[in-house]
């Protein structure tokens, strides 16, 4: 629970950030409530009046950035509305995979989805970006392949999506570049969604 007035708020703020900058240097099996509190410069009882321990404080940063994630790809759509498929897909992936922006929080944190009870609140952020993009896509109806079942294909695209935006962004190769594997994602979506050139 993120207090409202502004020096509770100050205090859970550095709460969160500590976790953040703890989870990027050590990892979540190693983050304690008593390392979050001398990094956040607080008193341990103070952490624990904002927060039910370090799983809550995860949960609260998870909610955050998928916040942001969303957020990311709205504006991408609402800048890129106009832009030809092929450019508004590759905008969409690249947001998808650079927030949090951080690759070692960006994996501690979609590793504790599951520990922290959010799988629900990611999957309905998830629902609201390909809702987003089966409206642009019913919009712009006129410029895909024919498709058979579109519903069905959406569902098959978030979730190959998901799986490898998350690859992308911190399980890969450290000789497989992220655009190269941005680019070939996106390639493998307009394959799917628009007529062969």
């Amino acid at each position: 629970m993120i207090p409202r007035q502004e020096r509770a708020q100050a205090s859970a703020e550095a709460i969160l950030s500590a976790a953040e900058q703890l989870l990027r240097e050590q990892g979540f099996a190693r983050m304690t409530t008593n390392r979050i509190a001398v990094r956040a410069g607080v008193n341990v009882a103070l952490v624990y009046r904002y927060f039910a321990g370090k799983e809550a404080i995860v949960a609260a940063l998870i909610e955050r950035f998928t916040r942001a994630t969303l957020e990311a790809f709205e504006r991408v759509l609402a800048t890129q509305a106009e832009a030809p498929l092929p450019v508004v897909i590759r905008a969409l992936l690249e947001a998808l995979v650079t927030t949090p922006g951080v690759p070692e929080l960006h994996r501690e944190l979609f590793e504790q989805i599951d520990l922290t009870k959010r799988r629900a609140y990611v999957q309905a952020q998830t629902a609201a970006m390909t809702r987003a993009m089966a409206e642009l896509l019913a919009r712009r109806r006129a410029e895909l392949r024919a498709l058979p079942d579109l519903a069905a294909t959406l569902f098959v695209l978030e979730n190959a999506t998901f799986a490898a935006t998350h690859a992308a962004s911190f399980y890969r190769p450290a000789d497989l570049s992220l655009e190269r594997v941005l680019d070939a994602l996106a390639d493998m979506i307009g394959r799917t969604l628009l007529p062969v050139a």
